[in-house]
């Protein structure tokens, strides 16, 4: 097979309309009224909920302050939970966006709340697909951990949420180990729907830069256009993880905290996801007053015969029905990729071994 070497070049396509959302608060309605407490919950602290349940504080698992933000392990006679301090002024807005997605299974959404100190409470669950990847899981189950997650994608899509931080560590699960090594999957839920943007059908988050830097989008990287399309892309980059075991954009430790660290992982997001098209129209898609537009033409020019592209759809050991839909979810233009909804059609989902 002749190896990909240099992309050609075409004149960026019209951008489509979009909507600056700099500030997620832009976007929300937000009460002046701020909590009295501002110290971290001790451990021991016993917590009267507005549905009158109560709530023991076992750990802070988190401790951020000004704003406080923490996070904390608490119980009650019966089960687990995680209890987070809002954003303040965000009680309101948080609470109308995740009720309806409560009775949703495979979402975390807040069950329970204390408005007087503006805190949410969830379900507790034992991991994370970080974490679980690791142990010796069946095919067929990690495919349908991944059916459960991209599930709960799909209801966050189908009500116009983008997630911004889809990665593995972002896929709770409940599951038990049995004797002999057999490990059995109870729940799959998608949390952390505190920094998630609503952005309508037709629309586009631009400016920040959104997510993990070795799961994020290129036109996060680019701090360009996003939106559903962008969470599809890191969730397609999750399935080569989950699937093979393979952390496709993680570079060294030196080059992901250097100050030009997309220069290591977006070469990688060329070599391994950008057609000619595809490239393209992702430059179409950034514009040419992106910075970003001129650095993917010079790392573009990178490859070479002696140092080609490694698409990912010619890795042969991997399953083709995995590299057709990772490569439909991982286009480099975000129009061109398949949605949520789409991929948990593809055929791979409904293979059994």
């Amino acid at each position: 097979m002749r190896p990909t070497a240099l992309i050609r070049i075409q004149p960026p396509l019209t951008r489509a309309p979009f909507f600056t959302c700099q500030l997620l608060s832009q976007t929300r309605k937000t009460s002046t009224k701020s909590p009295s407490i501002q110290e971290p919950l001790k451990p021991g602290t016993i917590l009267k909920s507005d549905s009158g349940q109560s709530y023991r504080i076992d750990e802070i698992l988190a401790d951020r302050r000004k704003p406080l933000l923490c996070v904390y392990r608490a119980s009650t006679a019966r089960s687990n939970y995680i209890i987070k301090n809002m954003i303040p002024g965000e009680f309101n807005y948080q609470l109308d966006l995740q009720k309806p997605l409560s009775a949703r299974p495979h979402v975390r959404a807040v069950i329970d709340t204390v408005r007087e100190q503006e805190l949410f409470i969830y379900p507790f669950l034992t991991g994370d697909l970080l974490r679980l990847s690791r142990k010796a899981l069946s095919k067929p189950s990690r495919r349908e951990i991944l059916r459960g997650a991209l599930c709960g994608l799909v209801d966050l899509h189908n009500r116009d949420i983008l997630h911004n931080d889809i990665k593995p560590n972002n896929v709770l699960l409940n599951y038990e180990e049995h004797h002999g090594g057999e490990i059995v999957i109870n729940k799959v839920q998608i949390p952390d729907l505190e920094d998630t943007v609503i952005v309508p059908s037709g629309k586009w988050l631009k400016g920040p830069l959104c997510g993990n830097a070795i799961w994020r989008s290129p036109e996060s990287w680019c701090r360009s256009r996003q939106n559903q399309a962008s969470d599809v892309f890191s969730f397609g980059i999750m399935m080569i993880y989950v699937m093979i075991s393979e952390m496709v954009f993680r570079v060294s430790d030196d080059q992901l905290e250097a100050p030009d660290s997309w220069r290591y992982i977006l070469r990688r997001h060329l070599s391994y996801f950008a057609d000619e098209d595809g490239l393209n129209g992702f430059l179409g898609h950034i514009g040419k007053e992106n910075p970003f537009h001129e650095r993917l033409l010079a790392l573009a020019n990178t490859f070479t015969l002696e140092d080609p592209r490694q698409p990912f759809t010619r890795w042969q050991y991997v399953d083709p029905d995995l590299r057709d839909l990772v490569g439909k979810m991982t286009n480099l233009e975000p129009t061109r990729r398949i949605t949520a909804k789409e991929a948990l059609r593809h055929c791979w989902f409904s293979q059994t071994t």
